[in-house]
């Protein structure tokens, strides 16, 4: 493997964003749930206006697609990080839901801009050959950012409420800054449908966005909110979601580079296998140190999904064609990550908390047998 090549082009400078805006989404979601619950609003109340959020991003991602081909993105994603940073500093300075709900669609619309655009750069900046692993390398970042924003957020929570949240707008202001010094190629959206017969990939992977939004949307939403029910305390809580976390970066790069050796579909296949039985034991069992354990192994299973799919939906595109792709990953990601908190609060309502991941596990198996059928029709060729 090249090293040079994984980081030359500047690409080191969007892997630093993604760190970046890791930080500050581990910070903004995990604490907005923890905010809401303490001043008493509902289960569902809460999973919708983590969920909008998400949804926000789907419509972002569509706006690109339909009325922003052939402009250079890297101005918007400036502007749109700006006012993600502007309205995570007035989310603990109101008490109206619907103040809230706003807020979470600002953030979210605004926030789309820099996940199709920088995603775009780095994709067109890499050879076919290691995109698994640089998509490894920046889904890595934005984990060990999130893990950052995760464990010392409800740190600085317990001391200040509103300097929580000052932070997480101070690493959103940083990455605005990045895109505009470093990034020198434009990041242009092709009006041209793509290809689909060049990438018989695509389908799988947009199926594998949307489960791995859902999944990882409803951890981040509504783990905190099972925690602190389950009688844990908010460090507890950032603990557990930091193992998540830390899961996702001891498992991202190993899991990535034997995608790109033995087929992506395959190591997808360990990774629905792997995040299956975790999930299924995180509820088992109600020991903390097996919450920890279990948030681990869950960690490395999920954490792989994203650049895996992501790598999978670009393969053998034209350099023209992976914006499309992008944005599209993007809309279903979001619109899974919308899905998860509302849909799996409304079943943690119905019957208890213990079936927070229910949904979740049947989208894994889903594409768990996909992938197995796709699998042996390949064996079969």
């Amino acid at each position: 493997m090249n090293i040079k090549k994984i980081f030359n082009n500047n690409k080191w400078a969007i892997f630093l964003m993604a760190f970046l805006i890791g930080g500050a989404i581990g910070i903004i979601i995990p604490l907005t749930s923890t905010y809401m619950l303490q001043r008493n609003v509902s289960d569902l109340t809460i999973g919708v206006i983590e969920s909008v959020y998400f949804f926000a991003i789907a419509v972002g991602t569509v706006f690109i697609n339909k009325k922003m081909f052939n402009m250079d993105l890297k101005k918007f994603i400036f502007i749109g990080l700006t006012l993600s940073s502007i309205g995570t500093l007035i989310f603990p300075l109101v008490s109206n839901p619907y103040y809230w709900f706003f807020t979470m669609c600002l953030i979210g619309f605004c926030i789309s801009f820099h996940l199709v655009g920088t995603q775009t750069a780095l994709h067109i900046l890499s050879d076919e050959a290691i995109r698994g692993v640089v998509s490894g390398i920046y889904t890595l970042l934005f984990a060990a950012g999130y893990a950052v924003g995760t464990i010392s957020g409800p740190i600085i929570y317990e001391k200040s409420i509103v300097g929580s949240f000052i932070v997480g707008a101070a690493f959103l202001i940083g990455a605005a800054f990045i895109v505009l010094s470093k990034i020198n190629i434009k990041l242009m959206v092709n009006h041209k449908g793509i290809n689909e017969k060049s990438n018989k990939g695509i389908t799988v992977s947009l199926q594998g966005a949307f489960s791995y939004g859902f999944i990882e949307n409803t951890i981040a939403a509504l783990y905190p909110v099972f925690l602190i029910k389950s009688n844990f305390s908010v460090s507890q809580m950032g603990t557990a979601l930091a193992m998540f976390v830390i899961g996702g970066i001891v498992g991202t790069i190993p899991i990535t580079y034997l995608g790109d050796k033995i087929g992506r579909e395959k190591s997808l296949v360990i990774c629905s296998i792997i995040s299956i039985c975790s999930l299924v034991c995180i509820t088992k069992f109600n020991a903390f140190e097996y919450k920890l354990l279990f948030s681990l192994i869950c960690g490395i299973g999920v954490g792989a999904i994203y650049p895996v799919c992501m790598a999978l939906g670009v393969e053998d595109l034209k350099k023209e064609d992976i914006s499309r792709q992008a944005s599209r990953f993007t809309f279903f990601y979001s619109f899974g990550s919308a899905a998860g908190p509302v849909l799996s609060s409304y079943i943690m309502n119905r019957f208890s908390n213990k079936y927070i991941f229910s949904i979740s596990i049947l989208f894994l198996i889903a594409l768990l047998i996909r992938l197995i059928g796709i699998n042996r029709l390949k064996l079969q060729n």
